[in-house]
Order: C-alpha cells, then sequence, then structure tokens
C-alpha cells in the first residue's frame, strides 16, 4: 500500500484517539460504548486501506499509462520508416513493371532474328529482371506484443496494429518469396541466352538476354509474364498495407499526439 505523509499521520493520530477512549471505557464498564469505538476504529481501518488501495490503482495506471505512450511513440517511427521504404518500393515496383511490360510487348513484335537489344536498350532490359523487398521495422510492435498489446487501450489502434503485423506483413513476404522464386525461374531456364552486363546509370552487374531462338524468346516472355503477376500481385498489397499503415499513423496521432499536446498546453496556462 501506497499512503501519504499527511494520512498516515492523521490515522495514526485518530487510532490513538479511539485507543485511549476504549481503554476508558472499559475501566468504567461502559461496554456499549467501548464497542461503539471498537467499530469506529474498524471502519476508520477500512477507509484507510481503501484509499491506501485507490491511490495505489492511480499510481499503477498512471504508470501504465506512460508505459503506453511509450511504446506507441517507438511504434509510431517505426511506422514511419516503414512508410517512407514502403512508398519507395511501390515507386520502383511501378517503373519495374511498366518496363517489363513493354519489354513483353516489344518481344511479341520481333522475330527473333530481329531482336536487336542495342536498338531497344540494354538499360530497358535490365528492369526485366529486378525485384524489390519490403524490409519492415517491427521491434516495437515485438516489444509491445511481449508485454502484452492490451496494453493499447483504443480497440481501433489495436485492430490496425494487430491487422498489419500479423495479418498484411506475412502475406507480403509470401509474395515477395513467390516473385523471388518466379525470377530464379526465369534466370535458369535461360541461362544460356543470359550475359553479364554493367548498367550505365548504376554501379552494379545485370543479365540480359543478348540474343534469342524462337523457342527461347517464347519461354523468355512466358517466365517474365508469369514474374509480372507476382509483381502486380506484390504491389497490390504493398499499396494496400500503405494505406493501413497511413490511417494507423493518423489514429495514433489522434489519440496519443494531438491529446497530449492538449494536455500540456493546458497544463501551461
Amino acid at each position: 500500500m501506497f499512503l501519504s505523509i499527511p494520512i498516515k499521520t492523521s490515522m495514526g493520530t485518530m487510532i490513538k484517539f479511539f485507543k485511549k477512549n476504549r481503554k476508558q471505557l472499559l475501566g468504567q464498564n461502559k461496554v456499549s460504548k467501548y464497542l461503539l469505538y471498537g467499530l469506529g476504529e474498524v471502519i476508520l481501518v477500512v477507509i484507510g486501506i481503501l484509499i491506501a488501495l485507490s491511490i495505489n490503482n492511480w499510481n499503477n495506471s498512471k504508470q501504465l499509462s506512460n508505459l503506453e505512450y511509450r511504446l506507441v511513440l517507438e511504434l509510431k517511427n517505426d511506422l514511419t520508416e516503414t512508410q517512407n521504404e514502403l512508398t519507395g518500393n511501390i515507386n520502383t515496383l511501378t517503373n519495374i513493371i511498366n518496363k517489363s511490360d513493354s519489354i513483353i510487348t516489344y518481344l511479341n513484335k520481333v522475330a527473333p532474328e530481329e531482336y536487336d537489344l542495342n536498338e531497344y536498350g540494354i538499360n530497358n532490359m535490365t528492369w526485366a529482371l529486378f525485384n524489390v523487398k519490403l524490409y519492415p521495422k517491427t521491434i516495437a510492435y515485438e516489444n509491445l506484443k511481449s508485454l502484452g498489446i492490451q496494453l493499447v487501450s483504443n480497440d481501433s489502434i489495436r485492430f490496425y496494429i494487430t491487422d498489419i503485423f500479423d495479418r498484411r506483413l506475412p502475406r507480403i513476404v509470401l509474395w515477395e518469396s513467390a516473385a523471388i522464386n518466379s525470377q530464379t525461374n526465369l534466370y535458369n531456364a535461360l541461362e544460356q541466352n543470359l550475359s553479364t552486363i554493367k548498367s550505365d546509370n548504376y554501379e552494379y552487374y545485370s543479365l540480359v538476354p543478348f540474343t534469342f531462338t524462337r523457342d527461347s524468346k517464347n519461354l523468355f516472355i512466358n517466365r517474365l509474364a508469369i514474374l509480372q503477376n507476382d509483381r502486380i500481385a506484390l504491389n497490390s498489397l504493398y499499396t494496400d498495407l500503405l494505406d493501413q499503415i497511413n490511417i494507423l499513423l493518423k489514429l495514433l496521432e489522434k489519440e496519443y499526439f494531438q491529446r497530449n499536446k492538449i494536455t500540456k498546453g493546458s497544463q501551461n496556462l
């Protein structure tokens, strides 16, 4: 129990008063008044206990509220970083999808012997074998989960948190793996037709097809189309996830940070 000093002092004084009077009443054989004073002493002790419990509960509630705020602040920072990376991934993947669509359209128009990598553009062809991967920040959520998601008092916020981290992110991992597998299958199927080049715009190497037979061209188109399907699905999941993160960040701002600013402002008045 956490009794404050004034409460302890006043209660101790009153209990001594009751005890002194009970002794006097007992010496005077005034049993009824003795019992009444005894009852008063019991009531006083009960009131003291209830006050102590109330103070204790208030302290615990304040500590939990502070812990919740710190965890939510960490979560907000992690979500903001993931939001920024996700926006970049969506832009990059959209570009990859558009470039790869143009590659498929081009290859469907030309005969294998008419294929000219230099004419089409080496840098354009390198986009065909690119992929992206999201690396979300999850440390704050893991901390929150270990302490108990119920620490977050707002039901809507709790729903969006679990929806993002326990449902949407695992689905994205699966589709990223699917896209990487499709990319690997394309590499393996066309290994003999691929050559290594260094990009003009970036300091890395890429594999691109320099020549095609009719069969290898069709195989490249088919494998690339399968990879495109995985990319399109992944991009849709990225976009949905970004929407959910945006909603959650707005809820966190309204529930915790705007309210906290208002509370601090009113305290300074």
